[in-house]
């Protein structure tokens, strides 16, 4: 039986979390991993592309056994993707410290996991990934990395832990597993899988690098479907622990599968809609597959942490922020204008004097605003959104907008002053 070990060292998961918070991707080794993204997202995000549609995605897990990982800058091969683990997806992060490493989740195993084995043995700890998909080729590729705690102790044991690529639809008996050694019928297993049996695929990570904790992975394989344009499929990617709940496995299923490619984050965040009575603002990072953050308050300070600390502005003012994120691909930047401590469409007695003439205006729009208004700029903005002018408003009463250079339709006008902002619907005829 395996010896019974506790789950992977927290402190040590913090550490990386803190490491692989640097604003260049190549300052770090270790794997990246972020819980964060649900499955049905990440599949989604993957895989709908210009040559397959999937749908009905569930799965079968722990929060903590599934989430998103980039491995661009370690030995894994794979730059991006989706992880699937016995255990947790944090023990997979290196350097490989433990030969057993372990994160007992205690959930049931899988019944087509269990027919595998033939009933021999049970599983446990099972995660599950599975989808439909419809695709406009006739060959499909999934490319993934195996790697497991129980290389090469267990290398011809009866623990061995289990992973299968299950598909079904025509031309497949149900639940074939398409996951087999290349150029063999063999599925790839840590009994099939070596550093004797076709050790070709397989990388013996027991003291190599700080990348991953697995003590061993396969070299990038792919298991491949040949299929129907057209006609439905589905598939079943599946990963548990054999015979006790010891020692974590994992597959990693690359972004590239499926006629994916390079994968670009995106970048945005939110503040609350309300900010006129405070100037400390709290930015929610709403970002998506990046693994390093760069924000720009717009006040002279900045953060490269994923989330900062709510921000405070020395005063009331409209301040433009900014957020770039960057993962192992490129980068993508957000910016947004926020108002800290300033009232927006909430004018007092002297903004609401304000007029703007004529409306419906064909050529140029005047502004008529009282003397003790201390208007600073004026902003045009379409109907999407788009700013397209920004004018200084000096301490004069009288301003103009020359409208003429824009197509027909509605604009949004907006009046700033130190402590408020006034907006205005304008059409242009």
């Amino acid at each position: 039986m395996h010896q019974t070990f506790t789950p992977f060292s927290l402190a040590v998961a913090m550490l990386f979390y803190c490491f692989s918070l640097v604003w260049s991707p190549t300052a770090h080794a270790q794997l990246f991993i972020d819980g964060s993204y649900s499955p049905d997202v990440m599949v989604n995000d993957f895989f709908n592309t210009t040559c397959v549609a999937v749908s009905n995605v569930t799965w079968q897990a722990d929060s903590a056994q599934v989430g998103f990982f980039e491995g661009a800058t370690t030995n894994l091969g794979l730059n991006a993707g989706i992880l699937l683990t016995s255990g947790t997806i944090q023990n997979a992060v290196g350097p490989n410290t433990s030969g057993s490493t372990t994160a007992i989740v205690g959930s049931a195993g899988d019944a087509d996991l269990d027919a595998i084995i033939a009933g021999i043995f049970t599983t446990y700890d099972a995660c599950v990934l599975e989808f439909d998909l419809v695709a406009d080729e006739d060959i499909l590729i999934f490319e993934y990395v195996f790697g497991s705690e129980e290389y090469l102790e267990y290398v011809g044991t009866q623990f061995n832990d289990i992973f299968a690529f299950l598909v079904s639809g025509p031309g497949y008996a149900p639940n074939t597993n398409i996951a087999l050694v290349p150029g063999d019928t063999t599925p790839v297993a840590i009994n099939n899988v070596n550093n004797v049996n076709n050790p070709d695929f397989y990388v013996d990570n027991a003291a190599v690098t700080p990348d991953l904790q697995y003590d061993g992975f396969t070299t990038p394989l792919t298991a491949t479907m040949n299929v129907i344009p057209g006609e439905t499929y589905h598939v079943k990617i599946a990963v548990a622990d054999v015979g006790d709940y010891n020692l974590d496995s994992g597959v990693f299923l690359s972004v590239e599968s499926l006629c994916g490619g390079d994968l670009s984050p995106t970048a945005g965040f939110k503040v609350p809609n309300d900010l006129s009575g405070t100037t400390t603002v709290t930015f929610t990072n709403d970002s998506k597959y990046a693994t390093a953050w760069n924000w720009d308050f717009g006040d002279g300070t900045t953060s490269t942490l994923r989330n900062p600390a709510p921000h405070t502005y020395a005063a009331p003012g409209v301040y433009t922020v900014s957020l770039t994120v960057q993962n192992y691909f490129t980068t993508d930047t957000f910016t947004a204008e926020v108002y800290a401590g300033v009232a927006v469409g909430t004018p007092d007695n002297t903004l609401a004097q304000t007029q703007l003439y004529p409306n419906p205006v064909a050529d140029v729009l005047h502004l008529q605003m009282p003397d003790a208004l201390q208007a600073t700029h004026l902003r045009l903005y379409n109907h999407a959104g788009q700013l397209l002018l920004t004018q200084p408003l000096t301490a004069t009463t009288t301003g103009q907008v020359n409208m003429q250079p824009y197509p027909t339709g509605l604009y949004i006008a907006e009046i700033v002053t130190p402590t408020q902002v006034q907006q205005h619907k304008v059409y242009k005829r």
